[in-house]
């Protein structure tokens, strides 16, 4: 099999990866928003409802970022497989991955999760800090109406517990860049 088909191959899977990622993160971005919203509704007349939104807020922070973690790798792979397709063809043919990364966020910058905090912000960063705002705030108030309401702080302590133990599983991998030096390692070794 010729070189180039192998590129174009890997190209497509990267590209649907891509496009089954940003589906699957819209579907469920539509549906921890319902699922909070309906359970900070529930919890005016119930405050045992309370308890739930700080779950639905961590699970749904971890999902969201699982899908940024594909997002990222498939960006990441397919900006080297056009690159590699235009060194084959010598001419810049392939450029999807430029667009991309003005456009949406520039993959190589440093970022939080996906959101970058300089000169390239764009709506998509907008978007991830307007998402992750939404869903700090709803488990922060249900956290602050727990406390206020003398609710059970064993639970309180041991979502404030995973919590922390997300945050900082999530600072290692997408703030420190742990994952994409990963990923910029195994490209140097075939770049």
């Amino acid at each position: 099999m010729e070189k180039i088909t192998i590129y174009k191959e890997q190209l497509s899977r990267m590209r649907s990866m891509n496009r089954y990622y940003h589906d699957q993160f819209l579907i469920d971005v539509r549906v921890l928003f319902i699922l909070n919203t309906v359970f900070i509704f529930l919890s005016l007349g119930n405050s045992n409802a309370l308890y739930l939104i700080p779950l639905i807020s961590l699970f749904g922070s971890v999902i969201l970022s699982f899908h940024a973690y594909f997002l990222i790798f498939s960006r990441q792979y397919t900006e080297f497989i056009e690159k590699r397709i235009n060194n084959e063809y010598n001419e810049e043919i392939l450029i999807a991955h430029e667009l991309e990364n003005e456009y949406f966020f520039p993959i190589n910058q440093k970022k939080i999760v996906v959101a970058v905090l300089n000169k390239g912000f764009t709506w998509f960063s907008f978007v991830t800090l307007f998402i992750t705002f939404y869903g700090v705030s709803t488990y922060a108030w249900s956290i602050m109406k727990m406390f206020n309401n003398g609710m059970n702080t064993n639970f309180i302590y041991f979502i404030l517990l995973i919590t922390l133990v997300t945050l900082s599983v999530g600072f290692w991998w997408f703030l420190s860049g742990t994952g994409e030096k990963r990923l910029e390692k195994v490209f140097a070794k075939y770049g």
